[in-house]
């Protein structure tokens, strides 16, 4: 596995990312996998996310800026329309990478062809750079998956195979939730690989909201209603009305209970030593910055 061949494609779609873009880029460049490529995919924003882009002169990454916000669903049928290689991952613009992130999920797809997908735990931080949850590993190893399952994995932490890839849009009426729906027709029936490791962070405490919120459980019915004709009657019927009341939950409770009530929910406090190694990733990426 260490001479792999295999090419990488990183996609970023990114919405008034000025903030915090570079510390994903830096992640990118700190993997320890080197045959990657990246696509980005600026969103319409609005703040200085252009022009941090426009200043990036390594040629592995593509750039495309769209003149007017289209939502993620679009933004991220872009950049699968533009990506090339073998693998395509994920990184959103207020996330980073363990350095081992890439290399380890190359192993699994280059290791076992019948495997379409394999992601990796998820650790949420705050604007202190503090390691606060952690979430995506409970069901580590090897699954296989049909319509209407539950996602056992985090979306966003994944790796698939580009070729099959190609063959499956994103539907771009959805601005959340529109990675589930994606999966769930790009795994249907077919097995994937979640590792028992934390290697992609998620800047969750400053980036949720009430609005996000109730955003993203109104696109989870949108999407378990476009894609009722794939699935048994009555696993539609549980699901949407399973998500009606998440809905009803989260628009009623959000507000006295606040986002951290809910985020802790979605997992668990920390070990030691995933913030060790989290403060490890933090350290290194901020001395790339002080060496410009």
């Amino acid at each position: 596995m260490e001479n792999s061949k295999s090419t990488v494609c990183v996609v970023m779609p990114v919405y008034n990312g000025a903030k915090t873009i570079m510390l994903a880029i830096k992640s990118l460049l700190y993997q320890t996998y080197p045959n990657w490529n990246c696509v980005i995919v600026n969103d319409g924003s609005k703040d200085s996310t252009k022009e941090i882009l426009d200043r990036i002169t390594d040629n592995r990454f593509k750039i495309i800026h769209l003149a007017e916000n289209k939502g993620r669903g679009y933004a991220r049928q872009i950049c699968l329309e533009n990506s090339s290689g073998d693998y395509l991952t994920y990184l959103d613009a207020d996330d980073f990478y363990h350095p081992e992130k890439i290399k380890q999920q190359v192993d699994i797809l280059d290791k076992f062809a019948d495997v379409y997908l394999t992601s990796c735990g998820q650790g949420s931080f705050d604007n202190k750079n503090t390691l606060r949850t952690i979430r995506g590993v409970k069901y580590a190893g090897l699954h296989n998956f049909i319509c209407g399952d539950e996602v056992k994995f985090v979306p966003v932490t994944s790796m698939i195979r580009l070729s099959y890839a190609m063959n499956i849009r994103y539907n771009d009426k959805l601005n959340a939730s529109e990675d589930v729906d994606y999966f769930s027709a790009y795994l249907d029936n077919r097995k994937f690989y979640i590792l028992d490791r934390i290697m992609y962070y998620y800047y969750e405490y400053e980036s949720l909201s009430y609005s996000k919120t109730v955003e993203y459980a109104f696109n989870c019915l949108k999407r378990i209603y476009y894609s009722r004709s794939k699935m048994q009657l009555n696993l539609f019927l549980k699901q949407f009305l399973i998500t009606i009341f998440k809905l009803v939950v989260y628009a009623l409770l959000y507000p006295f209970l606040g986002k951290n009530f809910f985020i802790k929910r979605r997992g668990k406090t920390a070990l030691k030593s995933d913030v060790s190694t989290f403060n490890d990733c933090i350290i290194r990426l901020d001395n790339m910055k002080t060496q410009g």
